[in-house]
């Protein structure tokens, strides 16, 4: 017998995780799954109400369980506890290991143990099958945020790149956790390929609109640049495997052509999230 939708998200990830172990035992997301994205999950967690993540909220819904992230509704957090409400919380994954634990961690909340094990051999099966393919290639890669925000070690974004079997310059330039390049460093360290997580905002801003610069067409890399939806790389879920499909297919696709020079190749592919 199904179980009544009983759970809150107040966690944009949450949300997407809950929705491919127990979608039906959802009873609230974040308002943030209700903004538009290329997620195939999306439809599903824009047809369950949302929440602003206060306290009012919770006590309207009556929940059995709240589950957040690490960093985020911290105010809420200390009222629920207050009121005496189940309050669940997920780490936020700095490597891959700690990204299947969270999986694992969250199906024995929900009783969906096989579900999180299965979705934790997807995406290891689906990581080390691109990882075969392109490790021998030996390519030096960094992901390029807005504003110049880069990867380096201990950071969630070095180990996906390492998991694709790609080399993650900015970590071997010595930068730890998050950190800043100029169009300078990236014209000197001449990455093999550059990854941008694109959003789906449709106006201009400053923060993205360096990496047009003129001046990267100096950056003779191997590969040409290549936007990825930032959606597909925000949270652990197959998604993630989405988007290195996508990156491997742009590498193969310009590996034979050494001349390759530096533009923007948006990914357009709809392959399906396959959503549960």
């Amino acid at each position: 017998m199904a179980r009544a939708a009983d759970v809150m998200s107040v966690n944009q990830c949450v949300d997407q995780m809950v929705g491919y172990l127990a979608p039906d035992r959802l009873s609230s997301v974040t308002w943030l799954s209700h903004e538009q994205t290329n997620l195939e999950i999306f439809p599903l967690l824009k047809a369950i109400p949302a929440n602003h993540g206060e306290i009012e909220e919770v006590m309207n819904l009556q929940p059995a369980m709240i589950i957040g992230g690490q960093f985020g509704a911290p105010g809420l957090k200390s009222l629920v506890k207050k009121f005496g409400y189940d309050w669940h919380e997920l780490s936020l994954p700095q490597d891959l290991d700690a990204l299947y634990r969270n999986w694992e961690q969250l199906g024995a909340w929900l009783g969906q143990e096989s579900r999180a094990h299965d979705m934790v051999t997807r995406l290891q099966t689906g990581l080390g099958d691109i990882q075969k393919n392109l490790a021998p290639l030996n390519i030096q890669a960094m992901v390029v945020n807005a504003n110049g925000w880069v990867a380096g070690n201990d950071n969630f974004q070095d180990a996906y790149l390492r998991a694709l079997g790609l080399s993650n310059i900015a970590a071997e330039r010595g930068i730890q956790g998050w950190g800043q390049v100029s169009l300078e460093q990236l014209i000197y360290w001449q990455p093999d390929l550059i990854i941008v997580p694109d959003s789906l905002f449709g106006g201009q801003a400053r923060a993205t609109q360096w990496m047009d610069h003129p001046a990267l067409k100096k950056v003779h890399s191997r590969y040409p640049m290549v936007k990825v939806d930032a959606g597909w790389l925000s949270c652990g879920t197959p998604a993630l495997l989405r988007a290195a499909k996508e990156i491997q297919r742009h590498i193969l696709q310009h590996e034979n052509n050494p001349s390759a020079s530096v533009f923007i190749h948006h990914v357009v592919n709809k392959e399906s999230d396959h959503v549960t």
